[in-house]
Formats: C-alpha cells, structure tokens, sequence
C-alpha cells in the first residue's frame, strides 16, 4: 500500500479539530446518556416503530410513558428496560 503525505499546515488541523468538535457537540440528543424524550415522535424514533404505535401502547399503558401536560414524555433508560423484557409484546 502507498503512503500519501500532506503537508496542510496548523491552521487547516485546527479548522479540522473545530469542525469535528461542533459536530460532536451537536450529537448531544444522541440515546448515549440517559435523559427524557418529549413527544410521541421521538420516542417513535428511538423504539423505532410509528408513532400511532407509541401512542396505542400508550393508550393501553403498556409501555413506560409519562405526562407532561398533553405530551408524552420517557425516560430512555425505562424504555431500554422495557424493551429488554420484551417491549410490546402482546400478554
């Protein structure tokens, strides 16, 4: 395999770090840490199914879901464990 060698300089390495540091700062709604979720959607997302699926489950009180006014809300870390003993898994 054949090496390549740029010479690009402090300034464009710097530019380089800077990028990746916005880019890695704007992961933070990332599912790494645990945290709440607001909305029907973004619990959607994160169990990956629709979202009239999270609100039927809901409805049903079958997965771990919380109020805050009219909207949902979840905690990631209940939903893992949710998920982990079989999620939405009919009785």
């Amino acid at each position: 395999m054949n090496a390549i060698n740029l010479d690009i300089g402090d300034e464009l390495v710097e530019r380089i770090a800077q990028r990746a540091a916005e880019l890695l700062a704007a992961r933070t709604d990332e599912p790494t840490e645990d945290g709440w979720l607001r909305g029907a959607e973004r619990i959607a997302d994160y169990i990956d199914a629709p979202r009239s699926r999270v609100y039927a489950l809901a409805s049903a009180r079958r997965i771990p879901v919380h109020r805050d006014g009219s909207a949902l809300i979840a905690r990631r870390s209940e939903l893992d464990e949710w998920v982990l003993r079989g999620g939405g898994c009919r009785p």
